[in-house]
């Protein structure tokens, strides 16, 4: 849908970091991952491949953003840990810090599963699919300051993603709700 490039690698050596060496298999599982991430038919999102800071899988993962306001509205991360071409494991949900730990509860998408390099990507690949494909609004609530209570939320669920401000907790509907995404 856009012609920015999904998953491009980061580069250690902009930190004073030793360059990553991805093995074969990792190689692969991010190959069949671009491959279909090329076919989308989602608006683009921020997306990056480095490696956590213990090294311990191949890590890929999309940020949803509020680009009107600068805004980061959540991250979502696999790691891939590949081992040989006829086995492998990926953990996969919701960022919940800046060392890109997950969330390890189904509600905030996480799963894990096994399989080869290409099975896996594929898995990985639709479920990024899915992810980017909800939509995202903005409901704002004016306050008496003249400032707005502001919460984003996945618009088919109503899962907030960020809060800004005391948006009211007795269910007083937003005066207004503004698409985010797509």
């Amino acid at each position: 849908m856009d012609n920015n490039t999904w998953f491009e690698v980061e580069d250690p050596e902009e930190y004073d970091e030793e360059p990553w060496d991805f093995d074969e298999v990792e190689l692969t599982f991010l190959a069949t991952l671009r491959t279909r991430a090329a076919s989308w038919r989602v608006p683009w999102a921020s997306s990056g491949v480095s490696r956590p800071e213990d090294d311990s899988s191949l890590l890929v993962w999309v940020s949803l953003l509020d680009e009107e306001r600068s805004l980061t509205l959540g991250e979502w991360a696999v790691h891939f840990h590949g081992g040989h071409f006829h086995g492998g494991h990926v953990r996969a949900g919701k960022v919940s810090d800046q060392l890109f730990n997950l969330h390890e509860s189904p509600e905030r998408g996480y799963f894990e599963a096994s399989g080869t390099a290409v099975e896996l990507a594929v898995r990985c690949a639709d479920w990024f699919e899915r992810l980017l494909s909800r939509p995202v609004v903005r409901a704002e609530w004016p306050t008496a300051a003249g400032a707005s209570a502001t919460r984003w939320e996945f618009a088919d669920t109503g899962e907030a993603l960020v809060i800004s401000r005391g948006v009211p907790a007795d269910g007083t509907p937003p005066a207004h709700r503004f698409p985010v995404r797509p």
